[in-house]
């Protein structure tokens, strides 16, 4: 397909063969949602096509940064594509918008110290995928300074008048100020414990996640971004459990892998659950249980993990919470954990099994309506975990 005859002759345009829009399609086919395929299918149409043209006409060695391209994991949550220019690093925003009044950048590209770029080109990708136009370029130091930040999308953005429209002013400033200055001061991310990283990565592995950028606050998931293992890790989210409500027991609404206390222990009445000797008469309460196929040395182990919840008298929730064998007579494994785990990752509470324990019990805690929160079971390598909201 020729270029459309509204591309102004100050902008570059360029055609995207058949070869490049079969090729894009298929590599989006392997993404988990409809949002993250379109949003690769964009951003491989773009690179596939750019670049083969910037070594070509400017930048012999220029090459895509695999550092963050490479297996495509990065377009599952983010829109935005790197390539090396000598010591500059440029970030390709494809976006298929007819309307091009203002430049979005996810604020990955921005305030991520090893993934910022130094300039930022606007590109139009044709809905169909037959054709781009660059139809403008910024800097970092710009869209900093002179951008607005969208909370909600995470995103800078900056009106397309403030951009230079044509590419070729790019091209004659690299040339005559090599040394130009482009980054605005980039605020460090914070450093995660070992722990904090396994615990958020575990939470964002939930499938009911849509959207795992806005998940968590940006200084948690910028942190996990700039490890060297964050594309493993994102490639690779999955797990079985979705958030339990559990306000929700309290209407009689249960998800189905949580049973009633005596119906795991209705031949054991006697020990169906100390939470008895700890309850409240004058406060209603709810007992539920789940079993766990533990893995250990001596092979597959049954655990239960008990709740009771509590609706106190200031709105909170109280929760207790307890590990047991599914056999009276079986002790629990040497070494294993139940965690506390709160929204950001951090390890609230812990409490390790000694050799013949029985059971072990996390401290008695209080959640204000519509906190989050998971509980883990960990042995060696293996760690259960179940995400819930009070």
């Amino acid at each position: 397909m020729p270029l459309p005859s509204c591309i102004p002759p100050t902008q570059l345009g360029l055609e995207v063969s058949s070869e490049v829009q079969n090729f894009s399609w298929q590599q989006s086919q392997s993404c988990t949602s409809p949002r993250s395929r379109w949003n690769t299918f964009l951003n491989q149409v773009c690179l596939s096509t750019f670049l083969p043209w910037l070594q070509t006409e400017y930048a012999p060695q220029a090459t895509v940064w695999t550092d963050v391209i490479a297996h495509h994991s990065i377009w599952e949550a983010v829109n935005g594509t790197a390539i090396i220019m000598d010591t500059k690093r440029l970030i390709l925003i494809p976006d298929k918008n007819l309307e091009t009044r203002e430049l979005r950048v996810p604020q990955e590209w921005i305030d991520i110290p090893n993934w910022a770029g130094d300039y930022y080109l606007g590109v139009q990708v044709n809905p169909d995928g037959e054709w781009l136009r660059i139809w403008g370029y910024t800097t970092h130091e710009q869209l900093k300074i002179q951008g607005s930040y969208n909370s909600e999308e995470r995103v800078y953005c900056l009106d397309a008048n403030q951009m230079v429209e044509d590419l070729n002013v790019l091209w004659v400033v690299r040339q005559l100020y090599p040394d130009e200055p482009t980054q605005a001061v980039i605020a460090p991310l914070p450093t995660l414990a070992d722990t904090q990283v396994e615990n958020l990565w575990q939470r964002l592995a939930n499938p009911a996640i849509a959207n795992p950028r806005l998940e968590l606050p940006f200084e948690l998931w910028g942190a996990l971004l700039q490890r060297p293992d964050w594309q493993q890790r994102l490639s690779r989210r999955a797990l079985t459990s979705t958030r339990v409500n559990l306000r929700s027991m309290f209407g009689n609404v249960f998800a189905d892998t949580w049973q009633a206390v005596e119906a795991l222990f209705d031949s054991q009445p006697d020990f169906a659950f100390s939470f008895r000797q700890t309850n409240d008469a004058t406060q209603a309460s709810i007992q539920r249980a789940k079993e766990i196929d533990l893995p250990t040395k001596e092979g597959n182990q049954i655990l239960v993990l008990m709740l009771m919840l509590t609706e106190e008298t200031d709105g909170r929730l109280g929760i207790r919470t307890q590990l047991h064998s599914r056999e009276r007579e079986q002790h629990l494994p040497t070494n294993v954990r139940l965690n506390l785990i709160s929204a950001s990752g951090e390890v609230v509470q812990s409490v390790t099994a000694r050799q013949e324990d029985n059971s072990i019990q996390l401290k008695r805690f209080k959640c204000p309506a519509n906190t989050q929160f998971s509980l883990q079971v960990c042995l060696d390598d293996f760690c259960f975990s179940e995400e819930f909201t009070s």
